[in-house]
């Protein structure tokens, strides 16, 4: 995310923030259901969103199933940041927009959270994502928890994690994955932390 008064948002931060799959988001920019402008993010072409278009993101999560295309491109269209509520057909159809903001915010807390935690620095792991103050790759530990690995197995393999960070791992990949074709990563076809935590336990000492 940019630190600006407009902070605009890649796809797949707008995806994890408004719990939207990454093709549900993409489909909504390929249909003009949301708009979206063409931007750089770490030197790569992107489509980025702005809050409203999150806004509408977090709407079309709610309105999909019941509200047709059309329908709700109006409702989109008319969202305003000052107002409470969005009202159409003379106040027939009015829809609180409290709830949906409040969640919103949230999220982007959670994930302005996970990026203070993160750090990338061409001098520690080649360069990939690790966790602030230690060695541990950020993706590695969202990995392990998808392959079912319990928290507290990670806090036992890697004790320079915190509770947070492992629980923040996920949000963080999904939302920054990695680009490029992968290289053979150190866990990659291997079984949950339990088996391989000597063996890996290596990369979280520093």
């Amino acid at each position: 995310m940019q630190a600006h008064e407009n902070p605009l948002f890649t796809p797949a931060e707008a995806a994890v923030l408004t719990r939207l799959s990454l093709k549900a988001v993409n489909n909504a920019i390929d249909k003009k259901t949301v708009p979206a402008t063409t931007g750089l993010r770490a030197g790569h072409p992107t489509r980025l969103l702005d809050q409203r278009a999150l806004m509408s993101l977090a709407l079309e999560r709610r309105l999909a199933d019941r509200v047709v295309p059309e329908l709700r491109r109006e409702i989109f269209d008319a969202l305003d940041a000052r107002r409470g509520t969005v009202s159409l057909e003379g106040g027939l159809l009015r829809i609180d927009l409290r709830e949906p903001r409040r969640e919103l915010a949230a999220s982007l807390r959670e994930l302005r959270r996970a990026r203070r935690l993160v750090v990338t620095d061409p001098e520690i792991v080649g360069g990939e994502p690790v966790f602030r103050g230690t060695r541990v790759p950020v993706h590695l530990i969202a990995t392990l928890l998808g392959q079912g690995s319990p928290e507290a197995d990670l806090l036992e393999g890697y004790p320079r994690l915190t509770p947070e960070m492992v629980r923040l791992a996920p949000l963080y990949a999904a939302a920054y994955p990695l680009r490029g074709r992968p290289r053979q990563q150190p866990w990659r076809g291997k079984a949950p932390v339990r088996r391989i935590r000597r063996k890996l336990a290596a990369i979280g000492a520093g």
